[in-house]
């Protein structure tokens, strides 16, 4: 399987994924760059088989719905997301298998949180985990039908199910910034400031990449038990943190991103 991933010029900075086998037949995940996409495809003559969406929000599923009727391929996304995009969807159960050809499937994951629907996929080693997990963060919880509390099981549930090599490919490019904040609430992750002295601009950020394993070393929302995350913390949010359950970390954390 080959992955196509490039940075979306927006102010949101959407990655773009296209994955394709050794017969050119391909899938699409949360298209946004129909340009360029185009391009793409035309230019290494693929076939796109399928488009692949996590979520509703615009700058994950508007686009869907065009390239549906361009490539006359069926979009595939969460039973709770079906109703919320413009595109004709078939809903995909949790852990259900999308075989796009020999070489290529992709398992849908539920990962409700950031929005109610929210899925990730999983294929070949690789998690394209949209907005609900991050280089160093997890996606926001402001927009109507997130929730913070589930957001946290996502985490301390699902996310913890899955294997520790799969490498991590997010549905934005925030590392720099995450990893910022991964330093204001853990100043001495040494994981954390090795990683950050490496991005220095949006090419290294294109080539940093980590693992789910990787991420329980330096990413705080997978860190609720570090005793020394919690120590800065609570000098962060002013209150008492040592001792409380990992959700309430988990939320102050998240809060504390909000404004970062």
């Amino acid at each position: 399987m080959q992955i196509l991933r490039w940075q979306v010029g927006n102010s949101l900075k959407n990655y773009q994924y296209i994955l394709y086998d050794a017969q050119n037949a391909a899938a699409l995940i949360d298209p946004l760059d129909n340009e360029e996409i185009l391009r793409l495809v035309q230019q290494l003559h693929l076939n796109v088989r399928a488009i692949f969406i996590t979520h509703e929000h615009d700058d994950h599923a508007r686009e869907a719905h065009a390239l549906q009727l361009r490539f006359k391929a069926p979009v595939y996304t969460s039973e709770k997301n079906m109703p919320l995009i413009t595109a004709r969807a078939t809903a995909v159960a949790d852990r259900g298998v999308v075989v796009i050809s020999p070489e290529l499937s992709l398992t849908l994951h539920e990962t409700p949180g950031h929005a109610r629907g929210h899925a990730a996929y999983e294929s070949n080693g690789f998690f394209f985990s949209g907005d609900c997990l991050f280089h160093g963060g997890c996606g926001h919880c402001r927009l109507p039908g997130a929730d913070i509390e589930t957001h946290y099981h996502t985490f301390s549930e699902r996310l913890t199910r899955l294997a520790p090599d799969l490498i991590l490919m997010p549905g934005h490019y925030y590392a720099a910034k995450n990893l910022d904040f991964c330093l204001h609430v853990e100043p001495t992750n040494a994981r954390a400031g090795d990683l950050r002295r490496k991005i220095k601009n949006d090419a290294d950020e294109m080539e940093h990449t980590t693992t789910l394993r990787d991420e329980k070393g330096y990413n705080p929302f997978m860190r609720l038990d570090s005793k020394s995350l919690r120590v800065n913390l609570s000098k962060r949010t002013g209150k008492a943190l040592g001792d409380v359950s990992d959700l309430q970390v988990f939320t102050e954390l998240r809060k504390l991103r909000d404004s970062f």
